[in-house]
């Protein structure tokens, strides 16, 4: 999937990300821009696209 994510200060990236496991605020996944796993705010994403 790929997703529009606003970080803490604010910057917009479109990130493109391999889920690997959701709970009710967090978002677990492999993020292909940063080439690591990374966990997101499920609150500071704003779009998602279909890969």
């Amino acid at each position: 999937m790929t997703v529009e994510y606003v970080a803490a200060s604010g910057s917009r990236t479109v990130r493109t990300l391999s889920p690997f496991e959701l709970d009710p605020s967090y978002l677990e996944a492999w993020c292909h821009l940063r080439d690591a796993e990374r966990v997101f705010t499920l609150s500071r994403i704003h779009g998602v696209m279909p890969t």
